[in-house]
């Protein structure tokens, strides 16, 4: 798997990968991306900041993601725990990773993760923080399964709760 940063040649394949995506979370019965987001214009704000990525194996996009290493505010307060390090401000957070339906089980995202953590620490970050719905399940399971520790629950601009991650970077 390769990664680069996304273009607006890619945008009708992101969606498509993101809206395939929001299908299989609504059959988790949770309503967690199941109201129009991520909007295709909040990808190509992302991709036109250069904080979207795609994962490609033989010239196919399998994975996508966004890549924030300038703050999340809704990061600011976590509730019921606390970040793993503390209010440090070095970390990189990712959004809106979302994997292909065929690539599903196929390690996909644990890819990205990898990439992610090895890009942080090359700029000298020291976590990843993500959070995601309580209810996605599988999502929640490939975060512990990749090291990221439960750290306590956030809130996002329109009020919903989120279960928050993070993991320390190896290189701390």
């Amino acid at each position: 798997m390769e990664f680069r940063k996304a273009t607006k040649k890619d945008l009708d394949r992101v969606m498509q990968i993101i809206l395939d995506a929001r299908t299989r979370i609504g059959k988790l019965g949770i309503d967690q991306w199941q109201y129009g987001y991520p909007t295709r214009d909040i990808v190509k704000e992302d991709m036109s900041l250069e904080r979207y990525y795609v994962g490609e194996e033989n010239g196919e996009i399998l994975s996508v993601f966004a890549m924030i290493d300038d703050g999340e505010p809704t990061y600011d307060t976590i509730y019921d725990g606390s970040w793993l390090t503390g209010d440090e401000d070095a970390y990189v957070a990712v959004h809106r990773i979302a994997v292909a339906g065929h690539a599903l089980g196929k390690g996909m995202a644990s890819e990205a993760l990898r990439f992610v953590a090895a890009t942080a620490i090359a700029r000298g970050f020291v976590s990843i923080r993500i959070d995601t719905h309580e209810g996605n399940i599988p999502m929640r399971r490939m975060l512990e399964k990749n090291g990221f520790v439960h750290c306590g629950t956030i809130y996002l601009t329109d009020g919903e709760m989120r279960v928050a991650y993070e993991k320390l970077l190896e290189e701390r």
